[in-house]
């Protein structure tokens, strides 16, 4: 058998002619990092990883290409070749997508596979989509509304023009699916013998229900309040999210075999101990953050001042009245829901005061852009 002997950072090795410089390395011990060699193909150094340097030849080749020849002195570690393979590198993370998570799933909170769902779409198959969206998330038609699209600040798109519309194709799965007719609904694994309180029937407590029903697990959710959706019920505007579209989402989580008990309030009606003594093996407490922040404005007694969130729970208690001039202080999502909601009720004049300046607003761009639209003013 014909062989050649070459140098390796130092050590002599001795191989089958035709062998390649990288498959010497390895038999040899020595580390050239590669992606795409593969021993079963023929190799095409496409990575650009396992540059070396071979005395005498121009430039740096690489080693999955490059046959050793006899006298063949190889370095595989200099300055040259660290930057080269730190540029491969950096051109790779930079435009490769195939076996990476998508920037868009990365920033969103749920983890949804956008790339999959959308591809569902893009074949007609709303249906699949939904699915696939339900895998972690179990109100795509509510949170397409809704949600402040993380995912659409970090899609690639914006590199050529603007965001895919994410959250609106999220929305229309879910809305699609629905008027379909033909949901398959999602069969539960056995039961497990387990049985878990959710308290709070907010986005919180019903996804953990969901998915804790969807292992096999009874659960039992308990509701303070006449109705399920915490603040997606009573924290968001109508015109944002149609009670109809929560109701039908709420029922879709519940026919998985979820028991609901309303207006059953933690701390009056049942404690932490007393679910236990009943039985449950796990007790998961969602009950939200619904208290609005207090100003400490002078003259700022009720009803002339109330929370963003109080005024958005109850519109038609009459905090608001036709003919009203009205002053929203923030600049967040919650502010311009409550002076949008304002403007709806009648109100003569309705001003955002926000402490920094339009670009500062923690408020999503086209919301702010709508409210202007919608005769809202602004001082900053």
């Amino acid at each position: 058998m014909a062989t050649v002997t070459l140098t390796i950072d130092g050590t002599r090795v001795t191989v089958k002619k035709g062998t390649t410089v990288l498959a010497a390395a390895q038999e040899a011990g020595i580390d050239i990092p590669n992606l795409c060699h593969d021993p079963r193909v023929k190799p095409f150094g496409a990575c650009r990883l396992c540059f070396v340097e071979i005395n005498g030849a121009p430039k740096p080749v690489t080693a999955c290409t490059t046959q050793a020849t006899d006298g063949m002195v190889v370095r595989t570690d200099s300055a040259t070749i660290t930057r080269l393979r730190r540029l491969a590198l950096e051109l790779l993370l930079a435009y490769h997508y195939g076996d990476c998570v998508a920037p868009c799933q990365l920033a969103c909170p749920a983890g949804i596979d956008i790339q999959g769902f959308i591809a569902h779409l893009a074949n007609g198959n709303p249906g699949e989509a939904a699915r696939l969206i339900r895998e972690k998330l179990p109100v795509p038609s509510s949170v397409g509304r809704v949600c402040t699209r993380f995912c659409e600040t970090e899609c690639r798109r914006n590199l050529v023009d603007k965001p895919v519309a994410i959250c609106a194709l999220k929305q229309y799965a879910g809305d699609e699916d629905a008027e379909s007719g033909e949901s398959n609904p999602v069969t539960p694994l056995p039961e497990t013998g387990k049985q878990v309180a959710v308290v709070g029937a907010g986005p919180a407590g019903l996804t953990a229900a969901y998915y804790l029903r969807l292992m096999g697990h009874r659960v039992t959710v308990f509701e303070a309040e006449k109705e399920a959706g915490g603040m997606l019920r009573y924290g968001i505007p109508e015109y944002r999210l149609p009670k109809e579209v929560l109701n039908r989402e709420i029922e879709e989580i519940l026919s998985v075999g979820i028991d609901l008990r309303l207006q059953t309030a933690m701390g009056k009606d049942f404690t932490i101990e007393t679910l236990r003594r009943e039985g449950y093996d796990a007790i998961f407490v969602g009950i939200g953050a619904q208290l609005g922040r207090d100003i400490r404005l002078e003259g700022g007694e009720p009803p002339a001042v109330c929370s963003a969130l109080e005024f958005l729970r109850d519109p038609q208690a009459g905090l608001v009245k036709a003919g009203h001039r009205v002053v929203v202080v923030g600049g967040g999502n919650t502010a311009i829901d409550a002076a949008r909601t304002a403007v709806r009720l009648g109100a003569e004049s309705v001003t955002i005061v926000y402490r920094r300046t339009e670009k500062e607003m923690p408020a999503a761009v086209e919301e702010i852009a709508e409210a202007k639209e919608e005769g809202v003013a602004f001082q900053f």
